[in-house]
């Protein structure tokens, strides 16, 4: 006699392998590297997403850390940022650097903001925090997590040597985002609670994954 399976079982079974596909959703902004073109030759980055549309710029034939922001409809094209604008390139010659999926920690190379104007950048060891008005301060990190009730939220806490600058806590978050000085385009966003001796200063702005 064959049993079958209730309905609470075909559920588990059914999640189970629902389960790795939506972790694994890619994610936007993510890097690519640009394959496939010969080494004579450029990407073009057009103004639309077809390859009759004007050109608006070039991508090298090697080059790698290109951070697409969004896809087109039909996903064969990338947006991408160029000079101070953006524009589109065929995806049939990018590859996708591996491990980026929507609920893991963006890797973020820099962020910034304006008014004033200020920048925390990755050293590949830690962060650096700089501006015009004020003096290079390194940080490192000492904890980072996602919401647990939400995928496209992160955050980490930071630490300084300074006293003047001692800690602080950045929260990023997939949303779209304009540095306001130029045409240029991000996917995600910063809020960044610095904490001190002169007490709690509070910035916002864009942040990149591209180095």
């Amino acid at each position: 006699m064959i049993r079958r399976a209730g309905p609470l079982l075909a559920l588990v079974a059914a999640l189970a392998c629902a389960g790795p596909a939506a972790a694994t959703q890619d994610a936007y902004p993510a890097l690519y590297n640009v394959r496939g073109v010969a080494s004579n030759d450029v990407l073009n980055v057009r103004a639309e997403p077809t390859a009759s549309a004007p050109i608006v710029g070039s991508l090298a034939f090697d080059q790698m850390d290109v951070e697409v922001l969004e896809l087109a409809p039909g996903v064969n094209w990338g947006l991408v940022n160029t000079q101070e604008g953006t524009g589109w390139v065929s995806l049939a010659y990018m590859l996708r650097q591996p491990g980026q999926y929507f609920g893991a920690f963006p890797e973020v190379a820099r962020c910034s903001g304006t008014e004033p104007f200020w920048g925390l950048s990755s050293d590949g060891i830690g962060y650096v925090l700089s501006g015009p008005d004020m003096p290079d301060t390194a940080f490192s990190e000492t904890w980072r997590g996602s919401s647990i009730g939400r995928r496209d939220r992160h955050a980490m806490t930071l630490q300084s040597a300074d006293p003047a600058l001692s800690e602080g806590t950045a929260v990023i978050a997939y949303a779209e985002c304009s540095d306001g000085m130029s045409d240029r385009q991000y996917g995600l966003t910063v809020d960044l609670l610095l904490r001190g001796t002169a007490g709690v200063t509070y910035y916002t702005g864009c942040c990149t994954l591209q180095p």
